[in-house]
């Protein structure tokens, strides 16, 4: 005789334990234990409720099977810190999980049932779910909830529409247990628990495909990261080369001067010398203090290549923008006009024009250099880590000619929300 003579607690305890296999792979809230077995207690009882209700009062196995997923995702959230998100996808996991493993046993228990075995059935469960449990929880729950990733909202759509199909399917045929000549399994049943499984075996894939797709999109900004460090290196190294030059020179002319014997010559040298500082303390100052150490980086070098530089910028228009997306953008935009100007034959033109302003509610960052003919465009392809900060911020990015000049105007709308929502 059964010490739970109704089924209905052993399936219930069962679901109960699936939801804590998963759950248990959740990062936990403090005094876990105590908020656990309030939670388990009316899981339990309400799973019990619920399936007395499924089979009196209802017919929509679907409908009480998605409030008992419902409220195993509430017990996730009462137990762990999950997001919503994650606390109905272990739901969905377990409900599955529960589901077809409880078809297998009632495979198993049917077969020693045509071979006159009559097992306690209590016992019988309690044996499965014993033996079932631990491997759920080592083959499925720990490998699938125990990483850092995010369940999506098209994820967790295409794992909302698997368990309707796997619940809707499992309401269809008779799947009662024969026990002491009842009717025994429906005709059905195999094809029931063979669609249970490859529904789980569909939403692994499917899991398995949204966390490559979430690890290649983490690749690539550590890549895009990576090539910006690179960048940044690069332009360290090429300005302490013509810093150490500069001193070099400076070195140089202190010695002539040193060496110089009248006024009138040493008079040149203080010239010289006063030439060569010069290019250290015309700093030019816009508002914004990454947008002054860009050019300050970016003037050193085209003082040196013939560069002319000429700024009006309102560098308080990009509060906006983090300070790293800015470097990024900015440095590009300019490193492939100055690329262009260096093409250019004609000494007289090597100018390059920035220019930060606000026109009707947009934000401008323009970049302008003159033309020599029909010369290409200054910007003729954009690196990733460019694009991905132009579609992050909404922004558009143009390169046309205008009166002679090749024009980088980058275009950053909606201002005002950005504003806002930094404030």
């Amino acid at each position: 005789m059964d010490f739970l003579p109704d089924g209905r607690y052993y399936v219930s305890l069962w679901m109960v334990l699936q939801v804590l296999v998963f759950g248990w792979c959740l990062p936990r809230r403090p005094r876990f234990f105590l908020r656990m077995l309030p939670a388990v207690v009316l899981l339990f009882l309400a799973g019990r409720q619920l399936l007395l209700v499924q089979s009196y009062v209802l017919s929509v196995p679907l409908v009480i099977r998605a409030v008992m997923g419902l409220a195993s995702a509430v017990m996730l959230l009462w137990i762990s810190t999950a997001a919503p998100a994650r606390a109905l996808y272990g739901a969905i996991w377990a409900m599955m999980t529960q589901q077809t493993l409880q078809n297998a046993s009632s495979v198993l228990l049917n077969d020693l049932l045509g071979r006159e075995i009559l097992p306690h059935y209590g016992l019988y469960l309690l044996v499965w779910m014993a033996v079932t449990l631990p491997l759920t929880w080592w083959f499925l729950a720990r490998p699938l909830f125990s990483g850092s990733y995010q369940i999506g909202r098209r994820h967790l759509a295409v794992a909302g529409v698997l368990f309707a199909e796997f619940e809707l399917v499992q309401g269809v045929p008779d799947i009662k247990i024969g026990i002491e000549g009842s009717p025994g399994l429906g005709q059905n049943y195999q094809f029931v628990l063979m669609n249970g499984i490859c529904l789980l075996v569909a939403l692994y894939l499917v899991h398995t495909l949204f966390v490559k797709r979430q690890a290649e999109a983490e690749l690539a900004v550590a890549n895009a990261l990576r090539r910006s460090q690179e960048e940044r290196y690069e332009t360290a190294k090429r300005n302490v080369a013509l810093i150490n030059r500069r001193c070099h020179e400076l070195k140089v002319q202190l010695a002539d001067l040193q060496r110089a014997r009248t006024f009138g010559e040493q008079q040149q040298c203080l010239d010289r010398l006063s030439e060569a500082v010069e290019i250290y303390d015309s700093s030019l100052t816009t508002g914004h203090d990454v947008l002054d150490m860009i050019l300050a980086e970016q003037s050193l070098y085209c003082r040196e290549q013939g560069i002319e530089v000429h700024c009006v910028a309102d560098g308080a228009q990009l509060q906006f923008m983090e300070d790293s997306d800015l470097y990024v953008l900015c440095t590009g935009i300019l490193q492939q006009t100055i690329a262009h100007i260096q093409n250019q034959p004609d000494s007289g033109q090597r100018e390059l024009d920035l220019q930060v302003y606000r026109r009707q509610g947009v934000v401008v960052l323009e970049a302008a250099a003159a033309l020599s003919g029909a010369g290409p465009q200054p910007v003729q392809a954009l690196s990733e880590g460019i694009l991905d900060i132009l579609h992050k911020y909404g922004a558009e990015l143009f390169s046309t000619k205008e009166h002679g000049c090749a024009v980088v105007r980058c275009l950053f709308p909606m201002l005002e929300t950005a504003n806002k929502t930094e404030s």
